[in-house]
């Protein structure tokens, strides 16, 4: 609105303008004078209060947020782990001079609380089907992508083998929902800092 009525004020004090040249009259000169000077303090008043008004979000703090990014889904699942499993905990403390005894009871929860997340949230199964021992043989358009060969690797299958390890896979996934994200706070905090109150 305010710049519609800026350009309209500009077009007017031009046409007048234009006709002072065409048709000069002393009375008419003072005239133009005024409505210019009115008008420059209009477009001042304007551009001020413009100034001063602070620019209106199109919407609220909370829903101009970006969606969630998948890393901060990792985050949160990391954040699942420390909970349940202390698992950074564990990963971040020097063991370099714990015993087997100290490292070993930390690996029991560690163990415990990183396997109730995983059976939680991952349908995790089992690659091939065999028992680590197994001899297995691999037929021509097997997965490739699934199965790592070692050892002496002749050109193309069949393979014989030994299973080493039967893989693991997770036909199906239920990501932890993301909590906790604002502006200020962008990513998904992996453990809150604990205080204790006296």
């Amino acid at each position: 609105m305010a710049k519609k009525l800026l350009i309209g004020a500009a077009g007017g004090i031009l046409v007048l303008n234009v006709g002072i040249l065409v048709f000069p009259d002393p009375n008419a000169t003072v005239a133009v004078e005024i409505f210019s000077a009115l008008c420059g303090m209009a477009f001042l008043f304007l551009g001020a209060r413009a100034e001063a008004q602070p620019a209106r979000p199109s919407e609220p703090a909370s829903v101009c947020l970006a969606p969630p990014r998948p890393e901060a889904e990792i985050i949160a699942f990391l954040a699942l782990l420390q909970e349940h499993g202390r698992l950074v905990d564990f990963a971040r403390e020097e063991i370099a001079g714990a015993t087997d005894a100290q490292v070993g009871a930390a690996a029991r929860v560690v163990h415990a609380g990183c396997r109730k997340v995983l059976d939680e949230y991952f349908d995790i199964q089992p690659v091939h089907p065999g028992q680590e021992g197994d001899r297995v043989a691999l037929e021509p358009g097997y997965d490739a992508a699934a199965h790592r060969l070692l050892g002496m690797v002749p050109d193309r299958p069949p393979y014989q083998g030994k299973l080493l390890h039967p893989g693991w896979m997770s036909p199906s996934v239920k990501l932890p929902r993301i909590t906790g994200i604002t502006e200020r706070q962008p990513w998904p905090v992996i453990a809150p800092a604990e205080v204790e109150l006296r």
